[in-house]
């Protein structure tokens, strides 16, 4: 099928224009916006992860294997690629393109439970801080004049060519602002620096400006692509803060063994140790997984005789380490070993407790 729709040329110009000045870019489905699945060949081949696609022989061949980690600035794999899928959508991976988006939403959600803690995470917001109230905080847009406000910024992306980033409108009204990275070591924080407001960075990506979806257009409102500008000082402190390198994880704890127990102590100990680093290499899913490890270390509890102070304190920093924020880490331990208490788990019988 040829590339006919004025949409689909202008999709695949503006994938090379973007590539052509080192943005990496990638095919999502127009329907979704999500990346293409993998192929046939890819989904059957054990020795073909999604994390190792290095050696995949179907992206020289023009698949689209991999999703984010397929992004090139190849301007034939990309002709190859819209050539089979003319009405798909471009996306830009952020951090091989030396780029971070902040994505400022508007989505007509409630507004937090607790605004003081919620509308601007990590930092403790009284109301009179707030022109207008908590109340006037409406979407994500406002979350980040409020921060700027806060942090001695005049402006969430200033008008000054140094510090210009490529600010897109969406088609619900958002914001996109593709800032140059600081540095390679950010990574995605979803709600981490302000309600309603995303960092994409890292192996994250955002629909590439220009593009247009099902649901509008993508539309430049200010800066190019050609010379994205850099964070403010003052922005760039926070998103550090929250999307900067991850902690390490935890040290194994010491968990105490009751008298005649000490091989149900250590086989608690394994799930701890095995959840914590399975959790530092998720991208995503951590609230789940995180949500599973301690339900699950909640049920063992009763039966190796533990309480939830003796884990308690290193599923939370495996959460923290994983890149999750500290409430959300708290939150997510305590209420699923409360959970997994309520359900008490049978002696694994590969725990071999005396």
């Amino acid at each position: 099928m040829g590339v006919t729709s004025p949409t689909a040329v202008r999709h695949v110009q503006l994938a090379l224009d973007l590539a052509a000045l080192g943005w990496h870019v990638f095919p999502l489905s127009p329907s979704n916006k999500r990346p293409l699945a993998n192929c046939l060949d890819c989904q059957n081949n054990p020795h073909c992860a999604a994390d190792d696609y290095t050696g995949c022989i179907c992206l020289p061949d023009g698949q689209w294997c991999h999703g984010v980690r397929a992004a090139t600035t190849d301007p034939t794999r990309i002709t190859t690629w819209w050539r089979r899928v003319p009405d798909a959508v471009p996306a830009v991976a952020a951090g091989p393109s030396g780029l971070v988006l902040i994505d400022l939403d508007t989505h007509a959600t409630r507004p937090p439970r607790d605004p003081a803690a919620e509308l601007l995470p990590g930092i403790d917001l009284a109301e009179e801080q707030v022109p207008g109230g908590y109340g006037s905080v409406r979407n994500g847009i406002d979350a980040m004049h409020l921060l700027a406000r806060l942090r001695g910024g005049h402006h969430p992306w200033p008008a000054g060519p140094d510090h210009q980033p490529v600010s897109v409108r969406t088609p619900s009204g958002g914001r996109h602002l593709w800032y140059r990275a600081p540095d390679d070591h950010l990574h995605q924080a979803l709600s981490a620096l302000g309600w309603q407001i995303d960092i994409k960075a890292g192996w994250s990506y955002g629909i590439a400006p220009g593009a247009v979806t099902r649901a509008g257009t993508y539309a430049v409102h200010a800066g190019t692509p050609h010379a994205p500008g850099r964070m403010p000082d003052w922005l760039e402190r926070e998103v550090r803060r929250v999307a900067g390198p991850k902690p390490a994880p935890p040290p194994a704890p010491v968990v105490p063994a009751a008298p005649g127990q000490s091989n149900a102590a250590g086989y608690v100990r394994a799930v701890l140790d095995n959840g914590t680093a399975e959790l530092a290499s998720l991208t995503d899913g951590r609230k789940a997984a995180l949500g599973a490890l301690a339900y699950k270390i909640g049920g063992l509890l009763p039966w190796a005789d533990l309480t939830p102070a003796d884990v308690e304190d290193h599923l939370v920093r495996a959460g923290l380490a994983s890149g999750l924020i500290y409430r959300d880490a708290r939150r997510i331990v305590q209420r699923s070993l409360t959970n997994g208490l309520a359900q008490p788990l049978p002696a694994p019988r590969d725990s071999h407790a005396t």
